[in-house]
């Protein structure tokens, strides 16, 4: 099984050098009330936009990564159960964000 510190490094690796060193912040490790997990950010990029950004490389990739690690990241509180972007408009509901790509 896969551990919550290998997802988070590979996303980590998965982000530009200022936005590595933001996402080290245990703040981005655990579904909180003050900002999104840093899986919640790819998620959220991936379906909202459909491309990299804010930071964020190989997003569909990560995207396909999580999807497939989505029991582990339920497991470790990485992933919100409920997503929207920032105009409100929900992404995803009850831990349902895989859709086909």
């Amino acid at each position: 099984m896969i551990t919550k510190k290998e997802i988070i490094d590979e996303l980590i690796s998965n982000c530009d050098e200022e936005t590595q060193v933001e996402m080290r912040h245990e703040k981005y490790h655990i579904v909180n009330d003050d900002s999104w997990t840093i899986a919640d950010l790819f998620i959220r990029q991936w379906l909202n936009n459909g491309w990299d950004g804010f930071g964020m490389e190989n997003v569909r990739k990560m995207y396909e990564y999580l999807c497939a690690n989505k029991t582990e990241l339920i497991e470790y509180n990485l992933v919100s159960p409920h997503g929207r972007n920032n105009s409100g408009f929900p992404l995803w509901n009850d831990y349902e964000f895989e859709y086909d790509l």
